[in-house]
């Protein structure tokens, strides 16, 4: 009998415990959670030999079908102002913009390829009370430009230029914010440097950004980026940018970006200033370069609209594109035309024809020759969202 009581105790205060836990969960705030599926069929009217177009980010796997990403988001809010936030996403972007100290060999060797999986976002959140001060600890994505990682918030398929050649992906790291009661927020940070999990120095990059908010029909920012970015070197990366959304009429709106930077040793340039490139000797002073990126998007129905975009970069030095060791560096431009249409609320079908060109010889051709001063392509895309 008393045994029988005993475990009778035990099971009704097993049970309370149960019960209690159920309920704090229930007043506990529960995440949501959202993703998407995107697929592309990627084509190169040069037909390169490896199949890769030069210069591009996400979309350089050509002549093939791709399941560029299924990403499933999570955010929430906790108690007294804090907040999460994750993004966690499997494919072949995540090879792409997967921050170094996560990848093994054999995914490192073949990264253009490779189906991948990673964190592209996880950053915690807090709102400081009765005060504008915010703080966001972890891995979030770069404060620069108009163009985002996930294909289905750009204007077209393809990321450009400026986004795939001068920007960071992510960073790891901490930020304080101030919104004022205007119009201003300011944020500024320290990471451990551009797309790195793990620092590959002894320095911080310095993050900067100041939002500034008009209301619906302009808004932007002006951010800046300093710091070591090479591994055990103290030689410094600049980077400013100025990315600026407006909405000129009810249909239309039109993206509008400005990047410059520089790093101190990573200039490539011919000292045979006769233009003999045999056996060229080279010196390694800063590099800079430019890029200037126009956006426009007009939604003709509910359903179709017209995404566009121009693009323009120099390249002084050849830092950031390619390794041509010219004097003068590179010039690079491309223009992309991406009509799209929304099947149902949640799936949308779009295509996209994009032709890039520049200064030099600098695409492959289908002998494996650097021959072509300029490439098409075409893309076809679905995205299911959820």
């Amino acid at each position: 009998m008393k045994k029988t009581i005993v475990k009778t105790a035990k099971l009704w205060a097993f049970i309370a415990a149960m019960l209690s836990t159920t309920a704090i969960y229930a007043e506990m705030p529960k995440p949501t959670i959202s993703g998407f599926i995107d697929t592309t069929y990627n084509y190169d009217f040069n037909k390169p030999v490896g199949r890769v177009t030069t210069n591009r980010s996400f979309d350089r796997r050509t002549d093939s079908f791709l399941l560029n990403a299924i990403q499933v988001n999570i955010s929430g809010n906790g108690e007294e102002g804090i907040g999460y936030y994750g993004e966690l996403a499997f494919g072949t972007d995540p090879s792409n913009y997967k921050s170094a100290g996560t990848n093994n060999p054999a995914e490192a060797v073949n990264s253009n390829v490779a189906y991948n999986f990673d964190i592209q976002e996880a950053f915690l959140t807090y709102k400081c009370p009765n005060t504008g001060i915010q703080l966001k600890a972890g891995k979030f994505v770069t404060l620069q430009g108009i163009e985002v990682i996930e294909s289905k918030d750009n204007f077209t398929i393809s990321r450009g230029i400026v986004f795939g050649l001068l920007e960071p992906f992510t960073h790891v790291g901490g930020l304080v914010g101030y919104q004022f009661p205007q119009i201003i927020d300011l944020w500024v940070g320290a990471v451990n440097g551009w797309d790195l999990h793990v620092d590959n120095n002894t320095g911080k990059t310095l993050l900067a950004k100041m939002g500034i908010n008009f209301g619906e029909k302009a808004f932007g920012a002006v951010s800046l980026s300093y710091g070591s970015e090479q591994a055990n070197t103290n030689n410094t990366r600049t980077s400013f940018d100025t990315t600026w959304f407006l909405k000129p009429m009810d249909k239309t709106t039109i993206g509008l970006q400005f990047n410059a930077g520089q790093e101190k040793n990573t200039a490539v340039i011919d000292a045979n200033l006769d233009g003999v490139e045999d056996n060229p000797v080279t010196s390694r002073p800063t590099a800079h370069w430019y890029g200037a990126s126009i956006q426009p998007k007009y939604d003709l129905t509910e359903k179709l609209s017209i995404g566009a975009r121009y693009e323009w970069l120099q390249d002084l030095g050849n830092a950031r594109a390619g390794t041509d060791t010219g004097f003068n560096g590179q010039t690079l431009q491309t223009a992309s035309v991406a009509p799209a249409y929304n099947l149902t609320e949640s799936l949308m079908f779009r295509t996209e024809y994009r032709h890039d060109w520049g200064s030099r010889l600098q695409f492959i051709d289908d002998v494996l020759a650097v021959s072509k001063s300029a490439v098409s392509t075409v893309h076809a895309e679905f995205i299911y969202k959820f």
